[in-house]
């Protein structure tokens, strides 16, 4: 059998100590750092703004056509319940 040489745990390899940066630029240049993501404020969309616009006049026509439209797709989506039904 071969003798095997015991793992010396005070052994510092060149793997495991810091290296050097190897870069080629030269030491006066200077280093770009990662510029910090800005939050960007979102707008408010236009049916918030009339949802909670200052005027009533303006809130109330929001929430009447916004009541049409919900009508308007209930009664589509079940006509189209409707007709899937009629053509299975």
């Amino acid at each position: 059998m071969s003798q095997q040489k015991p793992n010396d745990i005070n052994d510092t390899s060149s793997s495991l100590s810091p290296k050097e940066p190897t870069s080629t630029s030269s030491s006066t240049s200077k280093e770009t750092e990662p510029k910090p993501v800005v939050d960007q404020v979102e707008k408010e969309s236009f049916s918030d703004r009339w949802k909670n616009n200052k005027f009533w006049l303006v809130r109330g026509s929001y929430h009447f056509l916004r009541t049409v439209w919900l009508i308007v797709m209930a009664i589509g989506g079940f006509i189209a319940w409707l007709i899937s039904l009629l053509f299975i």
